[in-house]
């Protein structure tokens, strides 16, 4: 709960907290550049991300929209909603680990708390709390936000809180893109240097092309409706990508801890998913920072040697950036 006489700001850095919205307890940042509305009752995800010098928002919400809290929406796929996700501690699939079962996506789908660190014109800081309930783990996410800046920090740590049993986890974030912000005029770019990676087969490509069964497809542009592609995996040399769409006249550049989060998943869902969930309704796509290369669980991950390992008492601790700018000459 907010406090009650905490002074309110309309200029500068400022937050609406004890917010209620469809049912959802809310939390909003803001500033001069950005609006953040973030549903702490469903995983904290942002239901707006609004750049306001061009009215872009770059949440997409998928055909079914967003509806009230209910117990039959309990689990991560029937309660999606497109955006952005913070998936934990596993990202594939609901699963079996150490005799319990692990929920995919447990932290998307669980209310979360908030304490506000600073709250002052020139910047604010709200740390927000998870205390899941399948493993004994804590997740705390801190949002960073400053006065006139077009970029979001968010740090967060991991906390193993048994004091005698190390534990592993699968971890990272969801990201999905669409209308308004995603178009078909819309294109990814990377550094130099980045790789195209084939999960299954085990093929590789420079970006942007593809090359597969005497086929060229230049990945870094979005195709028409109905186009079917694979789930890919790309291998980066910064941890960066910029996501630009012309119309709009905006980018989003997407910044994150490579050291944690060594995979960026490449999900493409062109209207050509004609069964359940998407029924050909969406179009978007999904650039995703994980622990692990598609779609392991976390047993198949710990047998690999490719889950976290979390010490008992210890902890893990990640960061990821968001940055609205203006698209980058050719």
């Amino acid at each position: 709960m907010g406090e009650m006489y905490r002074p309110l700001r309309h200029s500068g850095c400022r937050i609406w907290d004890d917010l209620t919205f469809k049912g959802y307890r809310s939390l909003v940042l803001e500033n001069e550049k950005l609006l953040i509305h973030l549903l702490l009752d469903k995983g904290s995800e942002p239901i707006r991300w609004l750049h306001k010098p061009t009215d872009t928002d770059f949440i997409w919400i998928w055909h079914n929209g967003l509806g009230v809290p209910h117990s039959l929406y309990d689990d991560y796929q029937v309660s999606y909603i497109g955006g952005w996700q913070e998936m934990f501690p596993e990202v594939s699939y609901t699963s079996e680990y150490r005799g319990g079962a692990v929920h995919r996506g447990e932290a998307a789908i669980t209310p979360w708390d908030y304490r506000i660190i600073r709250d002052d014109p020139e910047e604010i800081r709200v740390l927000l709390i998870n205390q899941i309930r399948s493993l004994p783990f804590r997740i705390e996410k801190l949002f960073i936000l400053t006065s006139g800046s077009e970029t979001v920090r968010i740090e967060e740590t991991v906390r193993n809180l048994s004091p005698s049993t190390a534990l592993e986890a699968n971890w990272g974030h969801h990201l999905a893109y669409g209308p308004p912000f995603l178009g078909e005029d819309s294109y990814i770019s990377f550094t130099e240097g980045a790789k195209i990676c084939h999960p299954v087969t085990g093929e590789s490509w420079d970006w942007p092309v593809m090359r597969k069964g005497g086929t060229e497809t230049d990945l870094s542009v979005m195709p028409a409706d109905g186009t079917e592609r694979d789930l890919l995996y790309i291998a980066t040399t910064d941890c960066k990508y910029r996501l630009t769409s012309p119309a709009r006249d905006v980018s989003l550049e997407v910044r994150w801890d490579g050291s944690v989060w060594p995979y960026l998943w490449y999900w493409q869902n062109f209207r050509a998913e004609m069964n359940a969930p998407f029924f050909g309704c969406d179009y978007n796509i999904g650039l995703e920072m994980f622990n692990v290369p598609p779609k392991l669980t976390l047993g198949e991950a710990a047998e690999r040697g490719l889950a976290l390992v979390v010490p008992p008492n210890g902890t893990v601790s990640s960061w990821l950036e968001f940055e609205a700018c203006r698209p980058q000459a050719d």
